[in-house]
């Protein structure tokens, strides 16, 4: 698989150097003529000195040619540069680094989906780590004002026994996990012991979840 990377600072070095281990073709891209100098000595893959919101840059990449383009600077209206040409080019997987929240907005108006927020995905790693025992976390939605995660049911806890639409008012249990089945459950459905749920929530409701663990 042919890959373009646009951004050689830490993130793009390390990846990289994963890619080219797995036998990909990987261009990366960096505009700081210093920093391209390092990492033609530290790398294997092909790196290419210039601003990779210059379009010409990218066809010296062979844009046309590549399977992913993955923008990794930490400026987000060159990274949006980067994703539009991309597109042009009818690249299939543009993926891109997010530095900045409210810059979201631009990268779904241009189609992306495949984008990876570097500060809430430091902040979920964070939090997954100070999870309570039974409860998992598993992303933020809403620019970071919920949270979806699982909740498995022991005897004592205080949703035990309780019907699925006694909750509804405050979060949702999307689906239940139990006896090997993901089920959809209907608001009168009773939570059992050994369940697992898989909740959405507004963070304001999570405390009081987590005190019926």
């Amino acid at each position: 698989m042919k890959v373009i990377l646009v951004g050689g600072g830490q993130i793009g070095e390390t990846l990289s150097r994963i890619l080219v281990k797995e036998k990909h073709d990987v261009v990366l891209v960096e505009r700081d003529e210093s920093l391209a100098e390092e990492l033609a000595e530290r790398t294997d893959a092909l790196i290419l000195n210039g601003d990779g919101s210059d379009k010409s840059i990218l066809r010296d990449a062979n844009i046309e040619s590549a399977d992913s383009v993955i923008a990794l600077t930490g400026d987000d209206k060159t990274n949006i540069s980067v994703c539009q040409f991309a597109k042009e080019m009818k690249v299939k997987n543009i993926i891109s680094r997010i530095n900045q929240q409210e810059s979201e907005n631009e990268f779904s108006k241009l189609g992306i989906a495949n984008t990876v927020d570097a500060t809430t995905t430091s902040a979920l790693a964070f939090k997954k780590l100070m999870e309570k025992p039974g409860k998992q976390l598993i992303s933020f939605v809403a620019g970071g004002k919920g949270e979806i995660f699982e909740l498995s049911i022991k005897k004592e806890s205080k949703m035990c026994g309780k019907e699925v639409g006694e909750f509804s008012k405050n979060f949702t249990i999307a689906c239940i996990y139990r006896d090997d089945k993901y089920v959809i459950p209907a608001p009168g459905a009773r939570i059992r012991e050994g369940d697992i749920l898989t909740i959405c929530a507004p963070l304001e409701e999570i405390r009081k979840i987590e005190g019926m663990i």
